[in-house]
């Protein structure tokens, strides 16, 4: 799966755009250390449900700066309370890096990660940790942490990591439709959404899988956009014009007059 990685610095996206540049997952920035209301990234609720109203599968990240092992449980708890009731196709990610991390000794920075993760399966949910190769092999006890905890793993050379991954992030300058600038892009080795329906973790109940193949809607919502027409908008999700009746027969419309910000049930084809 090929996916895509955001924060507050990819500004106002536009996920319908994306969704249409064939991105099949993103993993949102959350925040940063510990609990404060200036620490949650000013566009993760807007990132959050932009990309959940288009379809697009999800995980979060946190940035860490923790220096100690409770520093690590209070940024995981601050994690959770920003999640809280959200289903989440990808990992919570407790993403290390900062330099700020390389005064303290390498079984220090395992034990602070390790601490982070099990706070996060605690809470059923799958917890994975983000770093380059260096500090993979430098800096943390990577093979240690790998037999419990799944990898994404920054190399931006145009070649994969020699090390096992969940997750590769490829490149930091990435382009796609709908995100003004650079924007980092990723594959995914693993199945995650399955994983996380199968498992019933990260907000999805057990055999959600199975729940959802018999109670899944037979209809797209859409929100109507300014200068939108019923014409338009079947000949964009159904393939014709002419289709726009079965939208206005879905939503019990009287008339073909619609309006900027109205939802609308669209039938899948």
């Amino acid at each position: 799966m090929k996916g895509i990685d955001v924060s507050k610095w990819q500004g106002a996206i536009d996920w319908e755009r994306v969704l249409n540049s064939n991105v099949e997952f993103a993993v949102i920035r959350e925040g940063w250390g510990k609990k404060s209301s200036s620490q949650i990234d000013s566009k993760f609720k807007y990132n959050l449900a932009n990309s959940k109203l288009f379809g697009i599968p999800r995980g979060v990240y946190h940035y860490s700066y923790a220096d100690s092992v409770s520093d690590a449980r209070e940024e995981a708890l601050f994690c959770l309370e920003n999640i809280s009731k959200e289903k989440l196709e990808f990992p919570v990610v407790f993403d290390i890096e900062d330099r700020t991390m390389l005064t303290l000794s390498t079984a220090k920075r395992t034990e602070i990660a390790s601490v982070f993760c099990e706070e996060i399966e605690k809470a059923g949910y799958y917890a994975m940790i983000y770093c380059n190769v260096d500090w993979y092999k430098n800096y943390l006890n990577g093979d240690e942490l790998s037999k419990k905890y799944d990898f994404w793993i920054a190399q931006w050379s145009g070649s994969e990591p020699n090390v096992k991954c969940g997750i590769w992030q490829y490149t930091d300058s990435g382009k796609i439709d709908g995100i003004e600038g650079n924007v980092d892009l990723n594959i995914a080795y693993k199945d995650y959404p399955s994983i996380m329906k199968e498992r019933g973790i990260n907000g999805f109940s057990p055999n959600e899988n199975n729940t959802e193949k018999e109670d899944k809607p037979n209809f797209l919502e859409y929100t109507v956009k300014k200068n939108d027409t019923l014409w338009d908008i079947a000949l964009k999700f159904l393939g014709s014009g002419s289709k726009y009746k079965e939208i206005m027969s879905l939503n019990k419309l009287t008339s073909d007059i619609i309006f900027p910000e109205q939802l609308l049930k669209i039938p899948k084809i």
